[in-house]
């Protein structure tokens, strides 16, 4: 996936800097459809549980991802590439 750095730029008045980077480390992670475990986040982020949940809620609210939770999961449905940000 390519993401133009002025598209991400773009979006910082309406999301958090935390969202954006969750969002660009989620999409290393899963850059097309497929699961990321909930272990893997909550060790890269070094958060708990709870504290992934929110994050990846945070990064789904700005439409960035869509994501759904499943049994130790998340199932990554879709990643906006940020074109129509420009």
């Amino acid at each position: 996936m390519n993401i133009r750095i002025r598209h991400l730029l773009a979006l910082r008045p309406q999301v958090r800097d935390q969202a954006l980077l969750d969002y660009l480390q989620l999409i290393t992670l899963a850059p097309q459809p497929g699961q990321v475990g909930t272990q893997e986040l909550r060790e890269r982020w070094g958060c708990s549980q709870s504290m992934v949940s929110r994050r990846l809620a945070a990064v789904a609210a700005a439409g960035l991802v869509d994501v759904t939770r499943g049994h130790g999961a998340y199932q990554v449905h879709a990643v906006s590439e940020l074109e129509e940000a420009a």
